[in-house]
């Protein structure tokens, strides 16, 4: 017996053995027949979001300590219900591969009246760091100071541990005052510390702490790394452009369309040993998209851009990061609202690689739902090709969001990353081994979703609800026309499957069940047919007229993932009737090798436009005439024109109702007025022929 041999690297879903589910009397024919299937669940991001319980949990502003074999991410704690941020602690969780993490501990809570207390707040959790120096950990932070403080403004905080889990106790007093750093242009420049400690090419040690909104500041840590360096030694700590005459440098000069999230790094060789630029990370315009800028020396040098590296999450409009060295590569650890019930203000944190090119440069990256442990899902349509959704570029402005009616179909995109999907467990009961959820690869928390209209297109879950959960939801069967294949029942809509109708993902009780059947593996081996596929660019006929199977175009779909065009099939289309109106059924069947495959696609059968009746002049004026005249049946609206002679007439308007009033004319001049119904048909004006009255201006 030869071998069958899969194609490496598609088949990311595996169909174990299925079984018969008990008889349900109320189901229909195909559904009691159906054997479910369990399909390769793939999990990847994101890498936190559960307490130690395993319970969903938000957290936003990433950061990371590599501290010997143990990579610690911290995120401040999102439990927000609404379009603010609410966030009582910073959270960590660690990870020894980049595969597996563990949530750790609450590390310091923000509580104003024990842990923070110059804060004048105890639900602002903002972005911090940790980092390790001579065995003390050292975490940077920020929140809001108290008005005796420092007069209700963000500043920056320090916190010490003798842990990297915790737990931190503040230092007292803010590390840096906002009102240090005036002139400022708002009360929160002063946010999302970073730091950085290296020896310089002559051995000295330099402890860098940045941070900003808006503006972009630098300054030295003294050895205890919780006061500022004074730099000019004038006994003060003072912000300005230099060195030389301050402390705190201020260095957004250089930095495009800087907006906050600041992070420093630079590259290592083999050896652990740092070389090249400095590198920044940070928020880049509104919504924020992540950027780089590069120098030579970080308190003095120029700020040379790079590139913008990720575009706005399709979930969250911000985006804040954490750029580190594990084992020989280089990670990017950023968030977004990926989890149900996700958004702006509920984030969680991802990862994915980050590479550079040959000149230094950052390479762009895409958000990821696969991460870095997952698996993607080629899915493929009746028709051959990988179901994808339309390619679109997430949007800058908060009014596109949240992403809901995103079409999917055959063919939308030709982009592979549109291509590409995750499976996860049924998010309406992820127990049932055959319930299965499908989530777009490169846009994270988008959902292949049922809706009320019946229609199936790529939606955000963004109220995390039961019903949400079910309509994301879809059980996994045999295919309906091949039990190679798998077709998905709606959770939502029970009785119902992902069905590619003329070329686009709908639902509908499969009776076309090879539009109903999809695959997710390619045998190399196998030349058998193993369906076909038909869409019509032009499926809408008027009532009377003959149905033509020539404008189907049909592509046949074989097991080893070759496609073709065919052109010899037989149909069904003389015996459409077309004297009624309503949708109709088109089959096509094509034969190849003793193997039959049929499917269908709906044709429309419009009435054509009636010619306008009882037309009239209903008012004159000097320089107008108003017309009037009866709906006419199958017509979608009206086309007016007029001349001073009958058979030589100019197009004037077109209307939706049964009147209109013609204007600009000249007063007791008689014109010749006509008018003509109009319907849509595949997308062009087909009309009546003309009605035509004659009237006379005052």
């Amino acid at each position: 017996m030869i071998k069958k041999k899969i194609l490496a690297g598609l088949l990311a879903l595996s169909l174990v053995v299925p079984f018969i589910p008990a008889v349900d009397t109320e189901k229909t024919a195909v559904q009691a027949a159906a054997k479910e299937v369990v399909l390769e669940k793939s999990p990847g991001n994101p890498i936190a979001g559960f307490d130690a319980a395993g319970k969903k949990t938000y957290g936003g502003d990433p950061s990371v300590l590599v501290d010997g074999d143990t990579v610690y991410l911290y995120v401040g704690h999102d439990v927000a219900t609404g379009s603010d941020y609410d966030m009582p602690e910073w959270l960590c969780y660690s990870s020894k591969d980049m595969k597996t993490w563990k949530y750790e501990s609450v590390i310091m809570k923000a509580d104003n009246k024990s842990s923070i207390q110059w804060a004048s707040t105890d639900y602002s959790a903002w972005a911090g760091q940790v980092v390790k120096y001579k065995n003390k950990y050292y975490f940077y932070y920020c929140t809001w100071a108290k008005k005796e403080i420092d007069n209700d403004k963000q500043c920056i905080g320090v916190a010490v541990s003798d842990s990297p889990t915790g737990p931190f106790k503040d230092k007292g007093t803010p590390l840096v005052k906002g009102s240090v750093t005036e002139p400022e242009t708002s009360t929160f420049n002063d946010i999302d510390p970073t730091a950085w400690i290296e020896k310089d090419a002559k051995g000295v040690e330099h402890r860098y702490l940045a941070w900003g909104n808006n503006k972009y500041y630098i300054c030295e840590l003294n050895e205890d790394m919780v006061s500022v360096k004074d730099q000019n030694k004038d006994g003060r700590i003072t912000c300005g452009t230099s060195t030389a005459s301050a402390d705190i440098i201020d260095r957004t000069e250089g930095l495009q369309a800087f907006t906050e999230a600041p992070w420093l790094y630079r590259r290592q060789d083999a050896s652990g040993n740092y070389y090249g630029k400095y590198y920044l990370f940070y928020a880049y315009g509104w919504r924020e998209q992540m950027a780089y800028a590069a120098t030579d020396n970080l308190m003095s040098g120029k700020w040379d851009f790079g590139s913008v590296i990720m575009k706005p999450s399709a979930t969250s409009n911000t985006n804040h990061m954490a750029v580190f060295d594990f084992k020989g590569k280089t990670y990017f650890v950023y968030h977004n609202g990926s989890l149900p019930g996700g958004s702006g203000f509920r984030r969680v944190a991802c990862v994915t690689e980050l590479h550079f090119n040959a000149d230094g440069s950052v390479k762009p990256m895409e958000e990821t739902a696969v991460g870095l442990t997952g698996k993607t899902t080629t899915i493929y349509t009746n028709s051959g090709q990988p179901l994808s959704h339309k390619k679109f570029t997430n949007s800058s402005s908060d009014i596109a969001y949240p992403y809901s009616k995103v079409k999917v179909g055959a063919g939308l995109s030709s982009a592979a990353a549109d291509r590409k999907w995750v499976l996860t467990a049924g998010k309406a009961d992820p127990s049932k081994g055959s319930y299965v959820s499908i989530q777009s690869e490169n846009k994270p928390g988008l959902y292949l979703t049922v809706n009320s209209t019946k229609s199936a297109t790529l939606a955000q879950d963004a109220d995390a609800s039961a019903a949400t959960a079910k309509k994301q939801t879809f059980r996994s069967i045999q295919g309906l026309s091949d039990s190679k294949g798998v077709s998905f029942e709606s959770v939502y809509k029970p009785g119902y499957y992902l069905t590619i109708v003329n070329g686009t993902l709908t639902v509908t009780k499969g009776s076309d069940a090879v539009a109903a059947t999809f695959y997710t593996s390619l045998d190399s081996s196998d030349r058998s047919l193993r369906s076909i596929g038909v869409t019509m660019a032009k499926n809408e006929f008027f009532a009377g007229s003959k149905v033509s199977a020539g404008r189907a175009t049909v592509r046949a779909f074989y097991a080893n993932g070759i496609t073709k065009k065919v052109t010899k099939f037989t149909s069904n289309a003389a015996k459409i009737k077309t004297k009624k109106t309503g949708t109709k059924t088109l089959k096509i069947t094509y034969k190849e090798g003793g193997i039959s495959r049929t499917t269908t696609v709906p044709v429309v059968i419009r009435k054509r436009p009636a010619k306008v009746r009882k037309l009239k002049v209903a008012s004159r004026a000097k320089k107008s005439v108003s017309l009037k005249w009866k709906k006419s049946t199958g017509a979608s609206g009206y086309e007016i024109s007029y001349g001073k002679k009958k058979k030589k007439h100019s197009y004037y308007r077109t209307v939706k109702s049964a009147k209109c009033t013609v204007e600009g004319l000249k007063k007791k001049t008689s014109y010749y007025f006509h008018v003509r119904s109009y319907t849509t048909l595949n997308g062009k004006k087909s009309y009546s022929k003309y009605t035509t009255v004659r009237g006379k201006t005052k």
